[in-house]
């Protein structure tokens, strides 16, 4: 038992390497402006960037509105600080491009990893295909050898056994997202659709409404200028 843990140790010792030799090759492939943009996008995301700009901004304030005075640099940007307001814009922008640089530099490192899985799948899927078809190709040897053992075979296993396309994989996926997309299409034509004769069943009300108030309007018009004609 402890020969296999020992061994078990050392093959997740060799895969923590191996990991770890990836991501030092990352780095060293890093230039020096990839690097320094890594080492700003690490401080603004630390603790220090915090204590550093509440004390920056502390004495500024208490400088600019005389409870300190060191002369010259006592009241150089009066309330409502529009200086200070300007050097804070510009770091935002400037914090900004480092840290879109450093989303860069992650989503390259993240991509291979995502090659990296896909291709230890596609080789595990290539290799669970090849034990099927092994273990079906023994029992089948086993059905001739050995009279009284009854082999039943399955169509499943046979087409599980060889191992497809990623090609013919992503076409499916893609087919059945474009199946699944056309059912949502056609639900939203048909609820469109009910809105659409919910909708005109409103304005022939509306016409039927207004037609109504037009009459009402006219009968009064006419009975207005009845009483306008009777003399008494």
């Amino acid at each position: 038992m402890s020969k296999d843990l020992t061994l078990q140790s050392e093959i997740i010792r060799k895969n923590t390497s191996a990991i770890a030799d990836m991501q030092r090759s990352d780095l060293e492939r890093r230039t020096t402006q990839e690097r320094f943009a890594a080492w700003i996008t690490d401080f603004a995301g630390s603790m220090a960037f915090v204590y550093v700009h509440v004390l920056w901004f502390g004495v500024w304030i208490l400088c600019n509105t005389g409870v300190f005075r060191f002369p010259p640099f006592t009241g150089f940007d009066p309330f409502p600080f529009s200086f200070l307001t300007l050097v804070v814009s510009l770091e935002a922008i400037f914090l900004s491009t480092f840290v879109l640089i450093g989303q860069n530099n992650l989503g390259r490192s993240s991509e291979r990893r995502a090659d990296l899985d896909l291709q230890v799948n596609l080789l595990a899927e290539q290799k669970a295909a090849k034990t099927l078809e092994t273990l079906d190709h023994l029992a089948q040897q086993l059905d001739q050898m050995m009279r009284r053992f009854t082999y039943t075979p399955d169509p499943e296993v046979a087409a599980l056994s060889v191992s497809p396309n990623p090609e013919d994989v992503l076409k499916v996926i893609e087919d059945a997202v474009a199946d699944e997309t056309g059912e949502i299409l056609k639900e939203v034509r048909r609820q469109v659709s009910d809105v659409t004769g919910e909708m005109r069943e409103v304005r022939d009300d509306v016409d039927e409404m207004r037609d109504r108030v037009d009459e009402v309007v006219t009968d009064m018009h006419d009975m207005k200028e009845d009483a306008d004609h009777d003399p008494k």
